[in-house]
């Protein structure tokens, strides 16, 4: 033992303590010197992170970053380089679609030149299956077909050529092997020049994928009241116990805007005039039943023709679709520390 302590001995050892923090609100692991308190690192998890996993392969394809303490929402793919995400932002106040609960977020699309037909013939030849990717894939390019006109001097040439093949028989009848025609039409015509160009091919060039605006915001319908016709005074009772029971509902819906920040009319204009949000992308029916706490359920309706034509995969839009509900649930919370 005494040999095994000297050993250690003439070692140089640092030790160091490792101690992870007890309090809820800064849970962190600090590392000091042995027999100091001084702490020189600690580990600190300063953020949620959520991640969005397609089942069939386990595969990550969107994380979801939220602080601890403060405010944000950040999405990311790992396809993404180092600093890149796409945030979920409070509009501001001067926003016509401006409320407490709305959110906003930009992403790439294709352009509207390179998005699909909406006639329901178009939609229907369409494989809604296709590999998508973030940013999207711009669909199949066809070729420009680039003609130069003939030239006098071509077009007679093209004449000459379009000629018949005459045959000339030989004079000697025995003989088997014919002579050549004194015209022959080529096989292969040469390709009309102009100016030293020829005709060619061409594919146009790939558009630049512009920036798509996106709200979020919740569906203020009623819930449409029930028939209490028929029914007992008990079922009577109950169905006016629920609909006094404060129960928030978190539907909402995704739909495109020109842009988030968009002020307000001014004063010659008339008032409360706002502009029409285009019809939903995405829509979240609430189902969740009343008096269910920490649950929810729903029903996502996606159109998928519109998906289709905007070229960002699906799975994009269901993780915004689930982070915005996350953030229906935690409003309050959420709200709080932007206020902070």
């Amino acid at each position: 033992m005494q040999k095994t302590s000297a050993a250690e001995h003439l070692r140089d050892v640092s030790r160091y303590t490792v101690q992870s923090s007890d309090v809820l609100s800064d849970m962190r692991v600090n590392v000091s010197e042995e027999g100091s308190d001084k702490v020189l690192w600690f580990l600190a998890d300063e953020e949620i992170v959520d991640n969005f996993v397609d089942n069939a392969t386990s595969t990550i394809l969107w994380t979801i970053h939220r602080p601890k303490r403060g405010w944000y929402i950040r999405l990311r793919t790992p396809s993404f380089p180092p600093g890149m995400f796409i945030p979920l932002l409070p509009l501001p106040k001067t926003s016509l679609y401006h409320s407490d609960t709305a959110l906003t977020f930009t992403c790439r699309t294709n352009p509207p030149s390179y998005s699909l037909s909406n006639s329901q013939s178009a939609a229907a030849d369409t494989d809604f299956d296709a590999v998508h990717s973030y940013p999207p894939s711009s669909p199949p390019l066809t070729p420009t077909v680039i003609v130069s006109p003939p030239s006098p001097r071509s077009a007679h040439a093209k004449l000459e050529e379009s000629k018949p093949i005459v045959i000339v028989p030989s004079n000697n009848a025995s003989s088997k092997e014919p002579q050549s025609p004194t015209e022959v039409t080529p096989s292969s015509p040469k390709p009309v020049l102009k100016s030293g160009r020829k005709e060619a091919l061409r594919p146009s060039p790939l558009p630049l994928t512009p920036m798509a605006h996106f709200l979020l915001s919740p569906d203020a319908t009623p819930r449409a009241p029930q028939s209490v016709t028929g029914v007992s005074i008990f079922s009577r009772v109950l169905s006016a116990l629920k609909s006094s029971t404060p129960s928030p509902s978190y539907s909402f819906t995704m739909s495109p805007i020109t842009t988030p920040s968009a002020t307000p009319p001014s004063s010659g204009s008339p008032r409360g005039l706002v502009p029409p949000t285009p019809a939903p992308l995405l829509t979240f029916h609430d189902r969740t039943p009343v008096w269910t706490v920490y649950a929810s359920s729903g029903c996502i309706e996606l159109d998928k023709m519109r998906v289709r034509s905007l070229g960002v995969e699906t799975s994009f839009y269901i993780a915004i679709a689930l982070t915005y509900l996350d953030f229906l649930s935690e409003r309050d919370s959420y709200l709080a520390a932007l206020g902070d």
